[in-house]
């Protein structure tokens, strides 16, 4: 995947300025494909430069003129392009996983207190997919029909968060006060 065929996804579902589909990118596809601003600036102008986008100036006081994207008939064409071809095999790559198929190496109270630690972080993200999740429930049905596929994909990160805290307090189980 890149960075360019999300910024498709995006503005095809609600035109924006760079600083607006950065922010949108931080609270949606940034959970399973983080993205830099300067990433997010750069892939814009070559979506513009390749006829996918238009951009409309919108000005503003006391501030530079906004600039909003929109999605050509060639942006849409090459979307749809994307979207057809088939996905790879999904490869997780997690330090922590490492750290654990290693653990041999720890004390069972050093493995239960970084478990422990994981199990905390992951409890958190999914405390925040949460809040976006009963935020987006509550947008008007327009907007809900518009994101229910964006809903759909945070359903999937609540319940991969829930799993990793699940896996977290077995491991913690099977090795504390051993």
């Amino acid at each position: 995947m890149s960075l360019k065929h999300a910024l498709l996804g995006l503005i095809d579902l609600e035109p924006g300025s760079g600083y607006d589909l950065t922010q949108r990118i931080r609270n949606s596809i940034g959970f399973f494909w983080p993205s830099t601003h300067q990433q997010i600036y750069k892939a814009l102008h070559e979506l513009l430069h390749e006829g996918c986008l238009d951009v409309e100036e919108e000005p503003q006081q006391h501030r530079p003129d906004r600039r909003i994207y929109s999605m050509t008939q060639h942006g849409r064409e090459e979307l749809q392009r994307w979207l057809d071809k088939p996905s790879p095999p999904t490869k997780i790559r997690d330090a922590f996983l490492i750290r654990v198929f290693c653990a041999h190496l720890w004390d069972e109270a050093h493995l239960v207190e970084r478990l422990n630690d994981e199990q905390q972080r992951h409890q958190h993200v999914w405390e925040v997919y949460q809040r976006l999740a009963g935020r987006m429930d509550q947008w008007p049905e327009s907007r809900r029909k518009r994101y229910r596929f964006a809903r759909h994909t945070l359903q999937l990160g609540i319940y991969i968060e829930e799993a990793w805290q699940r896996w977290c307090r077995e491991l913690q189980e099977l090795y504390a006060d051993k």
